[in-house]
């Protein structure tokens, strides 16, 4: 089984995950590795450090995570427990081989593999080998009131500034999606 290397949506139904070809430039990869290079990891409030926020509100992901899941509210999951099964991932690395099947397959630097854990069966967390940016939309009604200000606040809470589009703005909760 080839992974595809197009964005082709009708992958996703029948192979459980799709591949969004360089989604994320190079530029914001780069500034992103050079974060976590210089400690970036283990900082307050790391989750929203711009050079995050703006690989989530890069259109071309947005759009990516919108088409699969068919949806347009969407939010960004900020913590593992509000993730569902449908994951994301940005690739760090100059290539990474991932084995699906009997063939293996070649994921490039800034590529993004949108899967259904529960079809595919891709742990790409545990694969130490490889370099992953943890970066999962999934659809806004799933969120609550609560928990949408409880993000809100957290992110108000944090000790430096943060610069967030209009899309930004609706992908952490702090807009609501409907006109």
């Amino acid at each position: 089984m080839d992974i595809p290397k197009i964005k082709d949506v009708s992958s996703w139904g029948q192979h459980g995950f799709v591949v969004y070809p360089k989604a994320v430039t190079h530029f914001y990869v780069l500034r992103y590795l050079q974060w976590l290079i210089s400690g970036g990891t283990n900082a307050a409030y790391s989750t929203h450090h711009q050079s995050l926020w703006d690989i989530r509100m890069y259109e071309p992901v947005y759009n990516a995570f919108s088409e699969v899941l068919g949806e347009q509210a969407l939010m960004v999951s900020l913590d593992p427990s509000e993730t569902n099964q449908i994951r994301g991932r940005i690739c760090l690395q100059t290539e990474i081989m991932i084995h699906k099947g009997n063939s293996p397959q070649r994921i490039n630097k800034c590529d993004l593999i949108i899967f259904d854990a529960e079809r595919c069966h891709l742990d790409l967390d545990l694969d130490f080998d490889s370099f992953w940016l943890p970066l999962t939309m999934i659809p806004a009604n799933k969120f609550d009131d609560v928990t949408k200000q409880e993000r809100v606040q957290y992110w108000h809470a944090k000790p430096f500034w943060t610069y967030l589009s209009p899309l930004g703005c609706k992908l952490l909760g702090l807009e609501s999606w409907e006109t």
